[in-house]
């Protein structure tokens, strides 16, 4: 799990898909493509922290050394998609929160 490609890789692909919606939805009219965006952005959120998790098993179980050289980049790297996909959910639920009020003062 503490394999660069896999603990930056999936990250990365999940911030890629996640522009390709954004794109999508301010060029179309589909309305429930900000659910996907909220979907995507909490799989990240929540795929990050189970990275972390993962480096502070492994931490406690060798050092922080050993946790490191396998992901080939500090640690606290880690908590870049972290704080991300945490700013993408909050961003999806005020966008989602601004439109039901919108619908019900209509």
């Amino acid at each position: 799990m503490l394999n660069p490609y896999f603990a930056y890789g999936v990250p990365v692909a999940l911030l890629i898909l996640y522009t390709g919606f954004a794109i999508f939805r301010k060029r179309s009219e589909v309305s429930y493509i900000g659910f996907v965006l909220f979907i995507i952005a909490g799989f990240l959120s929540a795929f990050c922290f189970q990275v972390i998790q993962y480096a502070f098993h492994e931490a406690a179980v060798k050092d922080w050394t050993a946790v490191t050289q396998a992901l080939g980049a500090p640690v606290w790297t880690l908590y870049i998609g972290l704080v991300i996909g945490i700013v993408l959910v909050a961003l999806n639920l005020i966008r989602a929160w601004r439109r039901i009020y919108k619908i019900r003062h209509q």
